[in-house]
């Protein structure tokens, strides 16, 4: 099946800076995919890039096979939710769900019965009339989730969406946002520098650092499995042991111990497990 998002070879410079460095990475069409790191680490750079905010500096960029690595936002078949949620303040939630359609010269009347339809699926039936100013944090953040499906994009992309709410309405929201992803079936690509949200939410997930990929797998492959000892440092609690490799099932700890530990390094090297 063709990817939703194919990035081969992208690199993003920034002068001398290096924000993103020749990474490879396959989105499926209808998964939950995360991008987790590190504040710094690329993950919103890569995601500013695939919703055309950015342009690659090297490497191709596919969404379902087209190359648009240097087409502008409105020529992707995708839209962009952000952390502030970026409302009209002064237009009511019909009018800030419809403001994309109506700029795409719909008909009102069509654009507006639109708008009520999404607004019903993101449970905000009764509130059309408010104003962002008149509306909780997550209400908000659910006109802007309304605000970007309404044009049904084929891959929504989300940049830290739940990072300004508190605890509390976070946790209920991410429930939320993946309830939503199953109803509609389409790709959501979520940046995130919460390992609990990314852990519990996606699909797969992508780990970030200094603008590498250190590992792509599911949430349970990378809790159980992780590549190296960045990973398995940021992704949850860990306890590491020192040792050195004997053979190909046997780590010698520093105290002597031996344990069976299948490794890929050749005898004598030093390892943490």
């Amino acid at each position: 099946m063709t990817a939703a998002v194919e990035l081969t070879g992208i690199t993003k410079r920034f002068d001398d800076v290096v924000a993103v460095d020749n990474i490879d990475l396959e989105i499926a069409d209808g998964e939950f995919f995360a991008m987790l790191g590190p504040s710094g680490c690329g993950k919103t750079t890569t995601l500013r890039m695939i919703a055309g905010l950015e342009f690659p500096t090297m490497g191709s960029l596919k969404i379902f096979g087209d190359e648009v690595g240097t087409l502008p936002p409105n020529k992707r078949p995708v839209n962009t939710v952000f952390q502030n949620y970026a409302l009209f303040p002064h237009m009511d939630v019909i009018a800030n769900v419809s403001f994309g359609l109506r700029m795409q010269g719909i008909d009102k009347k069509v654009a507006t019965a639109s708008a009520r339809e999404m607004i019903k699926i993101v449970r905000l039936e009764g509130l059309e009339e408010r104003r962002p100013s008149q509306m909780s944090g997550g209400q908000q953040q659910r006109v802007a989730l309304a605000r970007a499906l309404v044009n049904h994009p084929k891959v929504l992309l989300l940049d830290e969406p739940l990072g300004a709410l508190d605890l509390k309405l976070r946790q209920e929201m991410q429930g939320e946002l993946k309830r939503l992803q199953q109803d509609l079936g389409i790709s959501f690509v979520f940046v995130t520098h919460d390992q609990e949200e990314a852990l519990t939410m996606s699909d797969r997930i992508a780990v970030m650092n200094d603008g590498q990929l250190l590992q792509v797998g599911t949430p349970e492959d990378i809790y159980e499995n992780p590549a190296n000892r960045f990973v398995a440092d940021f992704i949850g609690q860990t306890n590491l042991l020192e040792g050195t490799v004997e053979d190909s099932s046997t780590v010698c700890l520093a105290n002597g111990a031996r344990v069976h530990a299948p490794s890929a390094h050749g005898s004598g090297t030093k390892v943490a497990i």
